[in-house]
């Protein structure tokens, strides 16, 4: 029997290759998106899962007084931490930077990398590094030694065995390498070089070195690298909590107990639910995870109910059918059976098809998110498992209602080819599945349209500074070792020279050097205005910067002046600050700041400028006091501002006079624009897919309302026929099939608007600055719908009334 049922739903299947075409093309799509966003949720879930002892690894989250979360903490704590706590296996600090790495043997292989890391060689304890060669038992046991992933090895080695092999740092230190392990898309954490902590020292001059050396030993202040943790079996973290008070008064300075927090934060939340700054890499969120696997089930479900259109249009012409199987005999379970056995098959060749089209869709997707996801390592037993859950679950969901509202049709009627009764309630649950198709897409793109301005908000928001025409090269590493730093007398002079070279070059506007990039953040250093004392444990983001500086950027300024060179006293306590600064330090305006006492972990000074507030960081966090000074050994960014729109000859001018003064260090840049919009990567991501998933749930819609319209079209026939011939135009004809659709768009959209409305409103508060929510959006959104279904429904509405009513009252 259930072949035989195979045997008809194959015919159906090509004698109606309209709908048949249009079925699969919604079921397709509609599962070939659930596929890919559960690919991508799996990917996201997968995060950091990979580490054997996952489940019992944490890393410390540092809160300071002011609420500010850090993902980094002081240095000092770990060497104490393991003898202290009995619940602790082995304890590590991981600090990263970038580093100027050559090849020894080749002197023209030079490259600036990010991904350098010294880590305490227990970290192998901790993390699961999966070695392709070396010995994971030895590794990072001697000092400079080093870890280096495929890709590294490949970079600099070609195809040969790069183990024993050096690497030169900085110019000046040599690490042998030791192993190589694969890089792990999917950690929260990208290792691309791994060292020995205590190498992190030599990495800079002597005397920096030495200072580094004796602050990290004892400063439980600054937050300095990421220290990571694995609990002993059983142990639970907040015992290890509890007891960190006691821990800082037994080993941390009284001078250096701020009323600091350190809790345990698990390694396997940091992906989807860190909101720490200082982050190494750039987590999600459970929001972005939960908005996908929602988009996921309501396209699924928009698919399902062109389906459930598609076929009760189409059963229409297979009433006298189902009327002759009756008459046989069949009953109405048997009925039932069939077209579920005909939803099955349906569902089966779509799904079939949707994972040919994963396939070929999963790149876009990887392209789309910055992912690697590969195809086979999805397609595996439980995606099988989840394949076949959504197989049943569409053919019950998609052909229930279809099978029992074919099965009910009257049997006298049926064989005069009217299985419809004058009280065909089902109109009513038709329509309503419509409604509930538009009030998702309506969701969709007015939800699309809102992450599009808001992000085009960020892009243009002002933020104080000017970040066009401007590239920004690294000097030295750009790490908080550098607040050690005293300046190198040799290497100034190179880079003064090179400034030099700049200012006769006519598409060169200005130069500058700078401790950070504003727009990029600052760091948070210990102050005390005048008013306050040290019992008031205040932080403030703290930036070194020279004369050039603001005018390089354009910053404007509000009272007194900007540092100048006819103040020889500037350089050593002389502090400018922003206008939050003002406020927040009770200094009542800009221009009774002037003069001001502040005292910057040791150097004192006075107020000599206050500035305009400018957006130092990102825009998702609030403007706070900013204290700019003058400090050249912390240099380690220089600003170029060009004249020319020609950037890329310019740019190749500069790397010229570069390599001529610097030729063991590579010229690498950013343009500050690309930097800053770096930032709002994730945001840009889930802003693209969503308007890829609002085409294709728009896409689907209109083959529902296409399903929908041919129902209704076939239903009146001979009723458009009799109009015809009483003189009905075919404006008239149009209107009278068009207008109860209007009618659903306006009911989906009024819908639609609350939960549109709550979703973003939401989505907003995640940004510090945003833009409002606007009737014009709303409006577009409508205009939008209404144009691409009215478009269908105009298409087929036409195709009904042009018939010539002859043939279809003799048909009826």
């Amino acid at each position: 029997m259930f072949s035989n049922f195979i045997k008809i739903a194959l015919r159906n299947i090509t004698k109606h290759k309209t709908y048949s075409i249009i079925n699969f093309v919604g079921l397709t799509c509609g599962l070939t998106l659930s596929l890919l966003i559960m690919a991508y949720v799996r990917e996201e879930f997968s995060y950091d899962t990979f580490h054997e002892k996952a489940d019992r690894i944490y890393r410390i989250k540092y809160t300071v007084l002011n609420g500010l979360e850090l993902a980094s903490c002081p240095a000092a704590m770990a060497p104490h931490m393991l003898d202290y706590f009995p619940e602790m296996e082995a304890v590590a600090r991981v600090y990263g930077r970038n580093a100027t790495v050559s090849v020894p043997s080749k002197n023209d292989v030079v490259f600036e990398e990010s991904g350098v890391y010294f880590v305490d060689s227990t970290l192998l304890n901790i993390f699961t590094l999966e070695f392709v060669s070396g010995n994971p038992h030895r590794a990072l046991a001697d000092p400079y030694t080093l870890l280096i992933n495929e890709a590294m090895a490949t970079k600099y080695f070609g195809n040969e065995n790069p183990i024993g092999e050096t690497l030169l740092f900085s110019g000046k230190n040599s690490f042998k390498i030791v192993g190589v392990f694969k890089d792990k898309p999917n950690a929260h954490i990208r290792f691309n070089m791994i060292a020995p902590f205590e190498n992190m020292y030599d990495m800079e001059d002597d005397v920096t070195s030495e200072r580094l050396r004796n602050n990290l030993r004892q400063n439980f202040v600054i937050s300095h690298s990421y220290t990571y943790m694995l609990l002993k079996p059983g142990a639970k973290a907040a015992d290890v909590d509890a007891k960190m008070g006691d821990f800082l008064k037994e080993h941390a300075a009284p001078q250096n107990l701020i009323g600091q927090v350190f809790t345990l934060y698990p390694l396997l939340d940091i992906h989807l639910q860190s909101e720490m700054q200082a982050e190494p890499g750039s987590p999600n969120s459970m929001t972005t995870v939960y908005i996908f696997i929602g988009i996921g089930i309501l396209t699924l479900m928009i698919a399902c109910i062109n389906y459930i259109n598609l076929v009760t249009a189409q059963s229409v012409s297979r009433i006298k059918e189902i009327g002759i199987r009756k008459i046989m005999g069949s009953t109405g379970r048997q009925l039932v059976f069939q077209f579920l056995s005909e939803s099955f098959l349906f569902c089966l060749i779509a799904i079939l098809l949707s994972f040919i089209l994963l396939y070929y869709a999963l790149p876009f997707l990887n392209d789309l998110t910055s992912n690697e996801i590969d195809y086979w390592s999805i397609v595996d037993v439980n995606t099988v498992y989840i394949s076949i859950v959504l197989l049943l679950g569409v053919t019950i969901f998609a052909g229930s209602y279809p099978a029992w509202f074919i099965a009910n049709f009257q049997t006298v009627n049926s064989l005069k080819g009217s299985g419809f009764t004058s009280q065909d309630g089902s109109s009513m649950l038709r329509r309503g599945l419509v409604v509930f198709q538009l009030v998702i897409t309506s969701l969709l793109l007015s939800g699309s349209m809102m992450i599009f301005k808001q992000l085009h908000f960020l892009s243009n928001q002002p933020l104080g500074f000017n970040k066009d025409m401007i590239i920004t090269v690294p000097l030295q590493s750009q790490n908080l070792n550098g607040i050690f730093r005293i300046a190198d007398s040799t290497y100034t002079l190179r880079i003064n020279t090179f400034r030099d070279m700049l200012k006769v070059n006519p598409a060169v506007y200005n130069t500058s050097l700078s401790s950070a990039i504003p727009g990029m953040g600052g760091v948070y250093r210990g102050i005390i205005p005048e008013g306050f004392s040290q019992e008031d444990n205040m932080f403030a983001a703290n930036i070194a910067v020279d004369y050039e500086f603001f005018d390089t950027y354009g910053i404007q300024l509000a009272a007194g002046r900007f540092f100048d060179r006819d103040y020889g006293t500037d350089a050593a306590s002389a502090f400018i600050i922003n206008a939050t600064a003002v406020k927040d330090y009770n200094f009542e305006s800009s221009e009774n700041a002037i003069g001001k006492e502040i005292n910057r972990e040791g150097k004192i000074g006075n107020v000599i400028g206050v500035i305009k507030d400018i957006n130092f960081a990102s825009l998702t966090i609030p403007i706070s006091p900013l204290i700019l000074e003058m400090r050249e050994g912390q240099y380690n960014s220089l600003t170029i501002k060009m004249n020319s729109a020609d950037t890329q000859s310019t740019i190749k001018q500069l790397e010229v006079k570069w390599n001529e003064l610097f030729p063991d260090k590579a010229f690498e840049f950013n343009f500050l624009d690309e930097q800053l919009a770096r930032q709002y990567a994730n945001y840009q991501t889930f802003g693209k897919i969503i308007r890829w998933f609002t085409f294709m749930a728009i896409l689907i819609s209109g083959l529902g309302v296409y399903g929908l319209i041919l129902f209704v079209s076939k239903r009146r026939v001979k009723e458009i026929g009799i109009r015809k011939v009483l003189g009905a135009s075919i404006p008239g004809l149009l209107l009278l099939l068009c207008k109860e659709f209007l009618v659903l768009i306006v009911i989906a959209f009024v819908l639609a608007i609350p939960f549109s409305y709550y979703l973003i409103q939401n989505w907003l508060e995640n940004f510090t600055y945003h833009t409002d929510i606007d009737f014009l959006t709303y409006f577009l959104s409508f205009i939008l719908v209404v144009g691409v279904v009215g478009i269908t429904i105009i298409f087929n509405a036409l195709k009904a009334a042009m018939v010539n009513p002859v043939v279809s009252i003799r048909m009826e």
